[in-house]
């Protein structure tokens, strides 16, 4: 017996939204709190010396998550606030997640700030991560690629000296691809934490 054609037209086109239901759902993209990174792909690379005396490099860190951060001693007003803050994000993790996780802050001030300096600085605060100096030729190119440029010198004799300059502080996840970077000069830990964790569980 043959269908009628009209019948036939109508059976078809009742198909056609069923097969849309058999299609993988869409994977929502991560909100992030902070700005979500849409520069290269991958963190450019820098080896510096770390506090310690040893040679720190970011491409040894892939497998884990890395908080990098821009900081230097003679900073008194961002700086002490951004560094409390990771200090408390860091405390609010769990064993495991610290596990995963790297926190690194990389000098502005190569001029003042040596290993010994920096180690005694993070001694007397007790941070826990590591602090990356060395010579002007090699902190400077790393600044400029990560965007924190040294803008304006200033010197008081007071207060010693400072820079004006950004001041961004990036989340990198374990295959080293940037995913959020936070540039305001204060960064809310809860909100910072809720980021981070994204990033830890992709």
């Amino acid at each position: 017996m043959r269908i009628p054609k009209v019948i036939l037209t109508s059976l078809l086109l009742l198909l056609i939204p069923l097969s849309g239901c058999t299609s993988e759902p869409e994977v929502e993209e991560e909100t992030f709190h902070g700005t979500k990174w849409m520069g290269t792909e991958y963190a450019p690379l820098f080896t510096l010396e770390s506090m310690d005396g040893n040679l720190w490099s970011l491409e040894e860190q892939r497998g884990k998550t890395v908080i990098l951060a821009f900081t230097y001693t003679r900073c008194y007003n961002t700086c002490p606030v951004i560094s409390a803050s990771l200090n408390m994000v860091h405390e609010s993790l769990n064993a495991s997640e610290k596990d995963n996780l790297t926190l690194v802050s990389v000098t502005i001030d190569p001029w003042h700030d040596s290993p010994s300096h920096l180690r005694n600085w993070t001694t007397e605060r007790a941070y826990d991560w590591p602090h990356l100096t060395g010579h002007p030729d090699a902190i400077l190119p790393v600044l400029e690629t990560y965007g924190v440029g040294p803008i304006d010198f200033e010197d008081d004799s007071e207060e010693g000296y400072g820079f004006s300059h950004t001041q961004p502080t990036y989340i990198i996840d374990a295959e080293g691809r940037p995913r959020v970077v936070w540039s305001d000069a204060e960064v809310p830990v809860d909100l910072f934490l809720q980021d981070l964790r994204i990033v830890l569980n992709l």
